[in-house]
């Protein structure tokens, strides 16, 4: 038996204290798990829904999101093949993006010359996000996307027509940026230039090519070139740069323009997808 009020005894109670807070905690973070987890997925799905033009976040509510998502076709991919992924180094119900793109073993490195979005390496396997029209024709596809800013990786996810070039939807879920300054990546204004149907932007030329640039002031139907322009984030060059960037890698040949090439010719059948 130990006297509470010695140095010893001091340090017992404070050691018991210490090993049934740290139970409680760790038992606390094993029971909500699965309640951060399904948070995290209804999050995700909200972002998707919301690119795709299928979520209000003034009109709908967080309970709608999965009744509305099993409009959506998940697809996981080969980036480098562009087609359907034949693998069983990851799980399609239970991809991970930011998890995928940080394992070795799923990465490949990225040529210097073809980085510019700064990021080094990137998955060779992705999980695509697809909406078909009623004769089940591909209306959209969801690209996840991602590259430098200034301070922090900007994860997004960019929605492009059909066609494969025309943009319907840009929206970011996870950046470190400046608030009021790079941080209007968010900002509702500026994406929405993003998804106009009335001054569609375009990200490929006749030949090809990606072609896409920021410009400083305004920009609107009568910019020359303004299906190929967006307007640059006040203060926020490299920001804005890293965005532009971004666009540039995942379009190109290293990025997702195999998948889109067999998307428009139809070599992407939708019918493997599932919810």
């Amino acid at each position: 038996m130990f006297q509470r009020d010695s140095v010893g005894g001091t340090f017992t109670v404070a050691a018991i204290l210490c090993v049934v807070c740290s139970i409680i905690v760790s038992l606390t973070a094993v029971g909500l798990r699965p309640i951060k987890e399904e948070n995290e997925q209804l999050a995700f799905q909200r972002e998707v829904l919301t690119v795709l033009g299928l979520y209000d976040r003034e009109k709908n509510k967080t309970e709608e999101i999965p009744e509305l998502f099993k409009q959506v076709k998940p697809l996981l991919v080969n980036i480098d093949e562009g087609k359907v992924a034949e693998t069983d180094k990851v799980n399609a119900e239970t991809f991970n993006l930011q998890e995928v793109s940080a394992n070795p073993e799923l990465v490949v490195d990225i040529p210097p010359e073809k980085d510019v979005a700064g990021i080094g390496a990137r998955e060779k396997f992705t999980k695509v996000y697809m909406l078909t029209d009623s004769n089940g024709k591909i209306d959209q596809i969801v690209l996840p996307v991602r590259g430098k800013g200034l301070w922090s990786t900007m994860w997004g996810l960019l929605s492009l027509d059909g066609d494969g070039k025309t943009v319907r939807g840009l929206t970011f879920y996870a950046d470190g940026e400046t608030p009021g300054l790079g941080g209007e990546i968010n900002n509702p204004r500026w994406k929405a230039a993003w998804s106009n149907p009335e001054c569609p932007k375009v990200l490929y030329n006749e030949q090809g090519e990606v072609t896409i640039s920021m410009f400083k002031g305004g920009v609107t139907c009568e910019t020359p070139n303004s299906e190929h322009r967006f307007e640059a984030l006040g203060g926020a060059t490299i920001t804005t740069r890293g965005v532009e960037a971004m666009m540039h890698y995942w379009l190109g040949d290293h990025g997702y323009k195999p998948l889109i090439k067999n998307m428009t010719s139809g070599q992407l059948q939708v019918a493997t997808a599932s919810n």
